[in-house]
């Protein structure tokens, strides 16, 4: 397995893909995405084949200071429990992390994904705050709304 932060055609693959990874963006979205010079991702592949994306984008960025927020992170159903979101996030942290700035990184998942949960806090981030019936019933399969919890994590410690 390797990282890239490009494969060709990222936003079509992406479009082909979004069911699989749970995406639940439009193709004009994938696409706005992708043409943002402030976008970052990662695409976790395996001889050329993406196996799994984390899509995300810099809200803040200057001389001392980098905010990140991470928008999607998935991975392709047949390879999922193997410990490629795990992966993901670390060599995300690895690309972010500069030795003379605040570097903060942002996400917010829903309260229901246990699996997700559990692995952000295996990784240190901290909940700072909970959106209440963020995630409606239609969105989810499921009856019932769901609370978003939002993570975050400084990579330095003097942040």
């Amino acid at each position: 397995m390797n990282f890239n932060s490009t494969i060709s055609n990222p936003s079509s693959w992406i479009n082909s893909n979004k069911e699989l990874l749970g995406l639940n963006w439009s193709s004009n979205s994938i696409s706005d995405h992708f043409k943002n010079k402030n976008c970052r991702n990662i695409f976790l592949q395996d001889n050329d084949i993406p196996k799994g994306v984390l899509l995300g984008h810099f809200l803040y960025e200057d001389q001392r200071t980098i905010e990140f927020e991470i928008l999607h992170i998935a991975i392709i159903p047949d390879s999922r429990n193997q410990g490629f979101g795990y992966e993901l996030l670390l060599e995300l942290e690895k690309q972010l992390k500069k030795p003379i700035k605040s570097t903060k990184i942002f996400l917010e998942v829903n309260s229901g994904n246990k699996f997700a949960i559990k692995l952000y806090e295996k990784l240190g981030y901290k909940t700072y705050n909970e959106r209440k019936n963020y995630y409606g019933s239609k969105s989810i399969k499921s009856s019932v709304s769901q609370d978003a919890i939002l993570f975050a994590k400084s990579l330095n410690a003097n942040t």
